[in-house]
């Protein structure tokens, strides 16, 4: 008699994983960014020329060598005087001949002859006085300017936070193969071939 054989076959479940990895993308990465001013010191000093003043004009007025305003300041009072000596003194000769003019011995003509030719037996007059130094003024060289001190600056500009995108990584889990179990039965031996 045959005997009747029970028959399994099986395979076992198979869980996948489908993985992601994590990403850092470093270009967002603000790199610090500095900025300067650089001027250099200087010095700007300079050295003036040394000098001199000479006024001679005292000196060379004492000699008779005027300037024009003077010349003419001078020639102006002088005749501003002339002219009031000339009406006082006509004044007078006026008053002195229509008082005293009709009396003996009192000749006008001989009067005015003797004051004509008193002029030409007038002798020179000659005065001496100091005449003036020349001003001299001296003026010594002098160094100038004011430095300037120059500016060398840095600003450094970071920023607070870097820009950095982070793509998380992920892992995910699926069933690939479900398994089995399956039974038969077979007459005489084990079926090998299912």
């Amino acid at each position: 008699m045959m005997m009747v054989r029970l028959n399994t076959r099986h395979e076992l479940p198979q869980i996948a994983m489908r993985t992601t990895q994590g990403r850092l993308d470093e270009s967002g990465i603000i790199q610090p960014r500095s900025q300067g001013r650089n001027q250099q010191a200087r010095s700007n000093k300079t050295v003036t020329q040394p000098g001199l003043s000479l006024d001679s004009y005292q000196s060379r007025k004492s000699y008779g060598f005027r300037n024009m305003t003077d010349f003419t300041a001078e020639r102006g009072q002088r005749g501003i005087s002339d002219a009031q000596a000339a009406t006082s003194r006509h004044a007078q000769e006026g008053w002195s001949r229509a008082t005293t003019g009709a009396r003996r011995g009192d000749d006008v003509v001989q009067g005015i002859k003797s004051e004509v030719f008193s002029d030409y037996q007038a002798r020179p007059v000659f005065t001496t006085a100091a005449i003036p130094d020349p001003q001299m003024q001296g003026y010594q060289s002098e160094v100038v300017g004011e430095p300037d001190l120059g500016d060398v600056t840095v600003d450094i500009q970071t920023e607070p936070n870097a820009r950095i995108h982070y793509t998380p990584g992920n892992v995910e889990t699926y069933l690939q193969n479900k398994g089995f179990i399956r039974h038969w039965v077979s007459m005489g031996n084990y079926d090998i071939n299912a």
